[in-house]
């Protein structure tokens, strides 16, 4: 037989209440595969590309729906600069900078409307730090979700709508890169 002491009661109710006051999690859905931009690499002319993440700016009155992707639009905004740009050399720096990688929610009389916005830049700086050249790519996506699906099918579709962001990121952002940046495309480095 266990003797509860007061000790071992009260550190039990702790624990209980703090189990209870935790937020619940969303499972994730373990089919949704990782996301590959293809088609190479752009090499730049640069020493070295850093990256700069601007602050979030308040929903204004949506709520912020990031947590329920399984992979969010800032993880793709982080992840076209480290598979599609290298940097080959140069007096040259370049900073990808991450203006807007967000999505929100609002309730709507169908359902539930997501909204998903990335704007993102690609600054080139001389070895003083003048902007030398630059190009960028905004994307805007919407998703419209009727009734009130499960987790899985709700995070399916969401993935849906990160892919076709992605896929939106990788041709403007190498159309204004060929467009905005012959002076700093360099030959691909081995």
């Amino acid at each position: 037989m266990t003797l509860i002491t007061r000790r071992n009661g009260i550190l039990t109710l702790g624990a209980f209440m703090l189990g209870a006051c935790a937020s619940p999690t969303i499972p994730l859905n373990p089919d949704i595969a990782p996301i590959a931009f293809e088609g190479g690499r752009f090499p730049i002319k640069v020493d070295v590309i850093r990256l700069n993440i601007r602050p979030r700016l308040a929903a204004g009155g949506a709520i912020p729906a990031d947590a329920d992707f399984v992979v969010t639009v800032e993880d793709i905004a982080k992840l076209w600069p480290n598979q599609r740009l290298q940097a080959v050399g140069g007096a040259a720096e370049a900073v990808w900078i991450i203006d807007d990688a967000s999505a929100v929610s609002r309730r709507t009389p169908q359902g539930e409307a997501i909204f998903g916005s990335m704007q993102v830049r690609l600054v080139v700086l001389d070895a003083e730090g003048a902007e030398k050249a630059s190009a960028g790519a905004r994307v805007e996506s919407e998703l419209r979700i009727s009734g009130t699906p499960n987790i899985v099918t709700r995070q399916e579709m969401l993935h849906s709508m990160v892919i076709e962001m992605a896929a939106e990121l990788d041709k403007q952002m190498g159309a204004s890169i060929a467009r905005t940046l012959p002076a700093f495309i360099g030959a691909t480095a081995r």
